[in-house]
């Protein structure tokens, strides 16, 4: 089990002035510098016992909550807190700590009111933090973007804010807002193959399959597909030694390549990359990834899709219309597919000058979509 313990260790200081001050048993002492080295199996073996008596002050039990939820022993640390509310209904470590403990238990309607009472009695980013990822996994999103961003203005650093508001949007089809939180947490430090697939998703909600463009000297002759610098090699310039085309980080291809190398076997990188490369204008590199991509997928929407975009970027205009011929029939992609893609198709062969063979897929895509 993962826990995301930064709010676990706050307190520690606090508790070693308190022993000081109220006179802890020597038992308690030991416990708190045990706790402060890491050594939470000894501060359960050093303070349960006390507890288990009825002897242990409220903050030795807390202390104890505090060494059950680093060992994972959810069931643990649960008793224990428990008593202390029976005690201290508004001890604010008690009820956050429950909070946390039934969150890791998947009782997140559970762990709400002990989230909310111990943000009212302090006001902690973590607990905020908490009560939105509750909300959030409740699909209450609403309710998950006040308190996430409450915990966000608080403290910037903890990426798990940022990375939860950015899937927030993304449920919400709004790919630029989830891209600028995707990218903050980042920025705070996250690094994970999640990561990559949800910004990738964020591109693609916006088109952007392939970032800007630039000409850039690139030493070693990489080849197409390498990240030198931080920039995605396309292509070589023809006739410019040294010279590539490359493009950004901000897209769907850039994403996807990382994403790939984390998981050899993800379908959504391979879509990514595929709808990368036609962008780019290179259909035998998409042409690979569909193929992998349509081993594991069929015949879906997508997969449909990045055959007719590919038709059009190979300009066979004739296999477009097959294939969306059959996508037609099998009701594989709707009305207003269809007709965008006739519509492309019909302003492709208007640049050619063949009027006559626009005129017929704009017929079409009327029918489609009048």
């Amino acid at each position: 089990m993962q826990l995301r313990l930064m709010g676990l260790r706050v307190g520690v200081v606090v508790l070693l002035a308190l022993g000081s001050m109220n006179g802890l048993h020597a038992e308690a002492d030991e416990a708190v510098e045990l706790f402060a080295r890491g050594d939470y199996g000894a501060v359960v073996k050093l303070l349960r016992p006390r507890w288990s008596k009825g002897s242990a002050q409220i903050q030795e039990c807390i202390l104890l909550a505090r060494a059950y939820l680093h060992l994972g022993q959810v069931e643990g640390s649960l008793p224990v807190l428990q008593s202390v509310l029976v005690i201290d209904a508004e001890n604010p470590d008690a009820n956050s700590l429950t909070g946390w403990a039934l969150h890791e238990q998947g009782r997140h309607r559970g762990a709400i009111p002990f989230l909310e009472q111990a943000l009212r009695l302090k006001d902690d980013p973590v607990t905020a933090s908490l009560l939105g990822r509750c909300h959030f996994l409740l699909g209450e999103f609403s309710r998950a973007k006040v308190y996430l961003q409450q915990a966000l203005e608080k403290d910037i650093r903890d990426p798990i804010n940022s990375l939860t508001l950015g899937k927030i949007h993304l449920e919400r089809g709004a790919g630029a807002r989830a891209q600028r939180y995707l990218l903050a947490a980042r920025e705070a430090g996250l690094e994970s193959a999640e990561l990559h697939e949800l910004l990738g998703r964020a591109y693609v909600l916006q088109e952007k399959y392939v970032g800007p463009v630039m000409v850039q000297q690139v030493a070693g002759r990489p080849e197409p597909g390498h990240i030198v610098g931080g920039r995605f090699v396309l292509a070589p310039v023809e006739g410019s030694p040294g010279e590539y085309m490359v493009c950004t980080q901000y897209c769907a291809l850039y994403e996807g390549h990382l994403l790939l190398e984390k998981r050899p076997d993800s379908t959504e990188a391979m879509f990514m990359l595929a709808s990368g490369w036609l962008a780019a204008g290179d259909a035998v590199r998409a042409e690979k990834f569909i193929q992998k991509q349509s081993q594991r997928e069929g015949d879906s929407k997508r997969i449909t899709s990045l055959r007719a975009r590919m038709l059009l970027v190979s300009q066979d205009l004739d296999g477009l219309d097959s294939v969306l011929a059959r996508a037609s029939e099998k009701g594989v992609l709707g009305p207003d597919s269809l007709a965008e893609f006739y519509y492309q198709a019909a302003l492709q062969l208007r640049a050619r000058g063949e009027h006559g063979g626009a005129i017929a897929f704009l017929e079409k895509a009327d029918e489609k979509r009048p």
